[in-house]
């Protein structure tokens, strides 16, 4: 008949040394199922929150380009304001479209973006008017 622990013979047993007594288990611990050890056991703790990823394992960055979207967003507002006085909406317009086409790499700020770039666009639009206008308007002042 073979006993239930398999280290009772001390010779089993290779931490036990001469005269040495087994360890006790630790205060207040208590195991919900026994386990018969293994050789080559694998930890039965998980890594804490923020250890260090192994390399390969790859990262995402989820709020890339979220600051660029609300940049483009008002860019794309200044634009539509400045471009009642001629030739001041264009530069914001070109920056809002740029910022606003980089802004759209964040999942997160996709539609700020796009509205940012449509904006933009509609700024183009307005400060080419205007500044047709007043050159057509200047224009016939002089004559």
């Amino acid at each position: 008949m073979s006993s239930p622990n398999p280290y009772e013979n001390e010779s089993q047993n290779p931490e036990l040394q001469d005269n040495q007594a087994p360890p006790l288990p630790q205060p207040g611990y208590i195991s919900p199922q026994p386990q018969p050890p293994t050789e080559y056991q694998q930890p039965a703790y998980y890594p804490p929150p923020g250890a260090q990823v192994p390399y390969g394992v790859p990262t995402a960055a989820p709020y890339q380009g979220a600051g660029f979207a609300i940049a483009g967003l008002i860019l794309g507002i200044v634009s539509i304001i400045s471009a009642i006085f001629p030739i001041c909406g264009l530069p914001f317009a070109l920056v809002g479209i740029i910022v606003s086409v980089l802004g759209r790499r964040s999942i997160a700020r996709r539609t700020l973006a796009t509205i940012g770039l449509v904006l933009s666009i509609i700024g183009i639009v307005l400060s080419v008017i205007s500044s047709i206008v007043s050159f057509v308007y200047f224009s016939h002042l002089n004559h």
